[in-house]
């Protein structure tokens, strides 16, 4: 089997998979069980049981995580003053 059939079908299967899980999301939002919020500390959107803001997200409690090469760049400014524009 060549290398170019085998990533074919990787790609497939990962794009299954995550189509599957954004509908099961979609579907726990229509029944109130998952929202997407604003974080109250830098505005970005984060997961939520309830609907209203979160007070930290993982941006903000684990900043080399989500960003690690900016965080890196930026080793001593916190990513949480970093103020997004609307």
């Amino acid at each position: 089997m060549p290398i170019e059939e085998v990533f074919t079908i990787a790609v497939i299967a990962v794009l299954a998979t995550a189509t599957t899980a954004a509908i099961y999301l979609g579907l726990l939002n229509w029944i109130g069980a998952f929202y997407v919020v604003h974080c109250a500390a830098c505005h970005h959107l984060t997961f939520s049981s309830s609907n209203r803001t979160q007070e930290s997200c993982p941006h903000c409690r684990h900043p080399v995580l989500m960003h690690p090469f900016r965080s890196l760049h930026h080793a001593g400014v916190p990513v949480v003053n970093d103020r997004l524009h609307y």
